[in-house]
C-alpha cells in the first residue's frame, strides 16, 4: 500500500490516478472527506489529517510500502510568517515517517533546494530534504522546476491589458514543467524505487524564458500583438500588497525573483532522458491555457457589449 500527501493537489491526485492504474493499494490523504471523494469513488482509500498532526499522519503512514510527501507549494497569501507554516508540516510529517517506520519516500522538492537560504520559500523544502535524509528510508527528492500552471495567472492580465507582466529578466531562461508530469515521474518513483536515495531534478521539456513564452501563447492563442513586460521589483511588490498578501509573503515572493534572475536558483543536473519530462510548454498552452484565456476573452466581450 502507498500514501499520498496533498492528494487532491495538482501532483497529488496524479501521483494517485498512476499508482491506482498500475493496480496498487492508495491511501489518499486530505484536509476534507469532500475533497477526497472523487479519489475514493476511483478506488483509494481516503484518510482526512491536517498536515502537522503527527499522530494522524503516524497513523495514516503506518503499513505504507513508500510515502509521496508534499509540502503545500503555493503560498498562502496573507500568512504572517509561511516559513514557520512549511516548517510545522515537514516536522509532523517527517516524525509520522519516522514513528511509522516507512522505509521509501519519495518528497516534492523544487530546483533551487540544494541551497539553505536566499530562494523563499525554497528554504522550506530544503528543509524538508534535510530533515527526510536524516530517516531511516530510501528517499528520492524530486526538484522540480518552475510549474507551468503559474502562467495560468497571467490569464485574466491578457484579457485585460493584452500583455503579460511578471518581475523576470525577459531572457532568463527557466526549466518549465508540468505538474502532471511531476506526478508521473512521483508515481514512477515509488513503484520503482532506487536502491540509495538520491536527487532527481525535472527539467520539462526545455528551458524558456518568459520572452519565448510570451510568443509560444500569442502564436498559440492567436494573438499577434501580445508582449512581455518585465515589472520593476517595486512594482510587483506594489501590486502584491495590494492584492492583500501580507509583508511576510510579498518578500518572499521578492526573494524567489532576485534568485532566478541571478541564477543563485538554477538546475544543477545536466539534461538528460531522466531529467527531460515530456509535457512541451506548446501542449500546456494549447491544452490548458488557451481555453481558460479564450473563456475571459469572451467573458470580458460580454461585460463590454452591455
Amino acid at each position: 500500500m502507498f500514501v499520498v500527501t496533498g492528494a487532491t493537489g495538482r501532483t497529488g491526485r496524479v501521483v494517485v490516478d498512476e499508482l491506482l492504474r498500475a493496480g496498487r493499494a492508495v491511501r489518499a490523504i486530505g484536509r476534507s472527506r469532500q475533497g477526497l471523494a472523487p479519489l475514493e469513488a476511483g478506488g483509494a482509500e481516503s484518510f482526512v489529517a491536517d498536515p502537522t498532526d503527527h499522530a494522524a499522519l503516524t497513523d495514516a503512514f503506518t503499513g505504507a510500502e513508500g510515502v509521496y510527501v508534499m509540502v503545500q507549494p503555493n503560498y498562502i497569501s496573507d500568512s504572517p510568517d509561511f516559513p514557520a507554516h512549511q516548517r510545522a508540516i515537514v516536522d509532523a510529517m517527517t516524525a509520522a515517517l519516522s514513528s511509522a517506520g516507512v522505509g521509501r519516500v519519495v518528497t516534492l522538492s523544487s530546483w533551487g533546494a540544494d541551497k539553505s537560504g536566499g530562494t523563499g520559500p525554497v528554504a522550506g523544502l530544503h528543509h524538508l530534504e534535510q530533515q527526510t535524509n536524516a530517516l531511516h528510508a530510501v528517499v528520492t527528492h524530486l526538484r522540480a522546476g518552475y510549474f507551468m500552471e503559474n502562467l495560468l495567472s497571467q490569464v485574466e492580465t491578457i484579457r485585460r491589458a493584452g500583455v503579460i507582466t511578471a518581475p523576470f529578466d525577459p531572457d532568463v531562461t527557466m526549466p518549465f514543467v508540468a505538474t502532471a508530469d511531476i506526478g508521473r515521474a512521483a508515481a514512477h518513483s515509488l513503484l520503482t524505487p532506487a536502491p540509495t536515495s538520491e536527487v532527481l531534478e525535472l527539467q520539462g521539456e526545455r528551458d524558456l524564458s518568459m520572452a519565448e513564452v510570451t510568443e509560444v501563447i500569442g502564436k498559440i492563442a492567436d494573438l499577434p500583438q501580445l508582449r512581455y513586460v518585465r515589472q520593476s521589483i517595486e512594482e510587483f511588490a506594489a501590486a502584491q500588497r495590494r492584492a492583500g498578501v501580507s509583508q511576510n509573503v510579498t518578500g518572499l515572493m521578492i526573494e524567489v525573483v532576485h534568485a532566478i534572475n541571478s541564477r543563485h536558483t538554477a538546475t544543477l543536473q545536466p539534461r538528460s532522458p531522466r531529467t527531460t519530462t515530456p509535457t512541451s510548454i506548446e501542449a500546456f498552452v494549447a491544452e490548458t491555457v488557451v481555453p481558460q484565456l479564450r473563456a475571459a476573452l469572451a467573458t470580458g466581450e460580454g461585460q463590454r457589449g452591455e
